[in-house]
C-alpha cells in the first residue's frame, strides 16, 4: 500500500508540475499496482495508471458515453485512455466593466494517455496528450479587468488575437519516466496551468472559480506560458512533500511545435508542496519560485528616451521574477481522512470546509502586477444530500505596477474583486455551475464590474 501511494503522490506530481498555471486532471488517482520503478519491477504490477470505472447508468457513471460496450475498459487495461471534457460558458456583465454584454464561448479538450508501462512496453513510462478546441466569446475583454474573469476562456493563446476561436491546439504532449519510486523526469510539450495545485482554488477555471485570481498566482503570467516546451524532475523525499522543477521556453506555443520559440527567452521554476495534519485535520502549503531571463521586459518607472534612429525607446531589463506561497486548511470534514489528500483533480479530495489563500510577490521594475493576495473559504458537500456539490467564496487584490504614464491617465494602482460559486452534481459526469463576480477594474473609466454566470461541464 505504501508503494502505490507513493507512486500515486509521485504521478500527480508530475501530472501537475505546471509552475504556473486550464482543465482538472481526470487521470491522477491512486494506482491499483505497484509502482514501476525499474526493469526488474515485480511481475505483479501491471501499470501507472489504474483502470476507471466507466461502468453504470446514465446517473451513476463517470463519463456520459460509458463503457462502450466493454470496449473501453478493455482498452484501459491495455494501457490506452480517453477522455473528452466539453465546458461551456454564458456569463452576462450586467453592470459596469468596459460594456455591458452576454457572451457565450466554450472549450474542448480531448484527453489521451498511453501507459507504456501496462502496454508491456517500458516500466515507468507514461505519454500524456492534451488537445483543445477554444469558440465562441468571453466577458474577459468586457470585465474591464486586467486579470481574466473566465481563465478557461484565455486559453489556448491564440497568437493572432488572444480572443479569437482555436479550431484546434496541441497543447500537451509530454513523456514521464519514473526512475524509482521518489524519483521521476519529464520531457516535451506542457500545459502549465495545473500548476499550484489547491484543493479549495484551483481546477482550471472549469470545475471551481472562474476567475484566475483563484486558479494560478497570476504574477507568473508575464514568464511561465500556458504551452511550451520544457523538460524537469519530480522528486518525492517523503509522501507529505513533492518537489517540482522544470526549464521552459519562456514564448508560449499553443498553436505552434513549440521549436521556433527556441531563443526567444528561458524560465525556470521550482515548487515544493508540503502536506500536515492540524490535529487530525489536512492541510497544506506550496511554494515557488520563478525566475526567467534572455528576453525584454519592459521597465515600469523608467524613463523613455529618443535616440536617432532608433526613435522612442522604452528602458527594458532582460530578467525578471516572482514567488508565490498557496496554502488550504480543512476545519471540518466528516470523513476519517487517511494519508496524503490527492491535489490534482481539481476539486475537495473529501467532503467538508476549508480555507485557502494564495500571496504572490513580482519584480517591482518589470511585472504589471507586484504582489496579489487571495483567499477565501470552499468545501464539497455542504448541503444535506448533496454529497458531491462543490461551493467557494473568495475575495483577491492585486497591488498594479506604476509609471508616468499609468499616473497621467489616472489608472489606479490596484484591482479588487470578490467572486461566489456553487457547483451542482447533476450526475458524476455533469456539472452545472452558477457564478457571481464582482470585480473593480482600475481604469478610470470604468465601474466596478458586476458578472453573473453559468457553466456547463460534460465527461464523455
Amino acid at each position: 500500500m505504501k508503494s502505490s501511494l507513493r507512486t500515486h503522490l509521485l504521478f500527480t506530481s508530475i501530472v501537475a508540475v505546471s509552475l504556473v498555471p486550464h482543465h482538472a486532471v481526470s487521470i491522477a488517482a491512486e494506482p491499483e499496482t505497484k509502482a514501476p520503478v525499474s526493469a526488474e519491477a515485480p511481475a505483479e504490477a501491471k501499470g501507472i495508471l489504474p483502470v476507471p470505472d466507466y461502468s453504470g447508468d446514465l446517473f451513476e457513471r463517470s463519463h456520459l458515453t460509458g463503457d462502450w460496450g466493454g470496449t473501453r475498459t478493455d482498452l484501459a487495461n491495455k494501457g490506452i485512455q480517453f477522455q473528452v471534457d466539453w465546458t461551456q460558458h454564458l456569463q452576462s456583465v450586467v453592470d459596469g466593466g468596459a460594456d455591458t454584454a452576454t457572451q457565450y464561448g466554450g472549450n474542448l479538450d480531448y484527453m489521451l494517455n498511453l501507459d507504456l508501462y501496462r502496454m508491456g512496453l517500458l516500466p515507468g513510462a507514461l505519454i500524456k496528450v492534451r488537445a483543445e478546441t477554444r469558440y465562441g466569446e468571453f466577458a474577459n475583454d468586457k470585465s474591464g479587468s486586467i486579470i481574466p474573469v473566465n481563465m478557461d476562456g484565455a486559453v489556448p493563446i491564440n497568437d493572432s488575437n488572444g480572443a479569437a476561436d482555436v479550431p484546434i491546439a496541441l497543447t500537451d504532449l509530454a513523456y514521464y519516466q519514473f526512475l524509482s519510486e521518489k524519483f521521476g523526469v519529464f520531457l516535451g510539450k506542457i500545459d502549465t496551468l495545473n500548476g499550484d495545485p489547491n484543493p479549495f482554488a484551483s481546477g482550471r477555471g472549469v470545475s471551481q472559480f472562474m476567475n484566475a485570481n483563484y486558479v494560478i498566482p497570476v504574477q507568473t503570467l508575464l514568464m511561465v506560458p500556458y504551452s511550451t516546451l520544457a523538460a524537469g524532475f519530480v522528486a518525492m523525499p517523503t509522501p507529505n512533500i513533492t518537489l517540482t522543477s522544470a526549464m521552459m521556453n519562456t514564448a508560449d506555443s499553443s498553436t505552434t511545435s513549440g521549436f521556433g520559440e527556441f531563443g526567444n527567452g528561458w524560465t525556470s521554476g521550482s515548487e515544493a508542496d508540503i502536506q500536515y495534519r492540524l490535529g487530525k485535520l489536512p492541510g497544506g502549503m506550496n511554494f515557488g519560485f520563478v525566475y526567467a531571463a534572455d528576453r525584454d521586459y519592459t521597465e515600469f518607472g523608467g524613463r523613455f528616451t529618443f535616440q536617432r534612429g532608433e526613435g522612442l525607446v522604452v528602458p527594458t531589463q532582460d530578467n525578471t521574477w516572482a514567488a508565490y506561497w498557496s496554502g488550504w486548511q480543512y476545519f471540518y470534514t466528516p470523513e476519517d481522512v487517511k494519508g496524503p489528500v490527492k491535489m490534482a483533480n481539481g476539486a475537495p479530495d473529501r467532503q467538508g470546509v476549508g480555507i485557502f489563500w494564495r500571496f504572490g510577490e513580482a519584480d517591482h521594475d518589470t511585472n504589471p502586477i507586484r504582489w496579489t493576495l487571495s483567499g477565501g473559504v470552499g468545501g464539497k458537500g455542504l448541503v444535506p444530500g448533496r454529497p458531491n456539490d462543490l461551493w467557494g467564496v473568495g475575495y483577491s487584490y492585486a497591488s498594479l505596477g506604476t509609471s508616468r504614464l499609468t499616473s497621467a491617465l489616472a489608472v489606479d494602482d490596484n484591482s479588487q474583486g470578490f467572486e461566489g460559486f456553487y457547483n451542482i452534481a447533476l450526475t458524476p459526469a455533469m456539472h452545472l455551475t452558477f457564478d457571481l463576480q464582482v470585480v473593480d477594474p482600475p481604469f478610470p473609466d470604468r465601474d466596478t464590474a458586476v458578472v453573473l454566470g453559468g457553466r456547463l461541464q460534460l465527461s464523455f
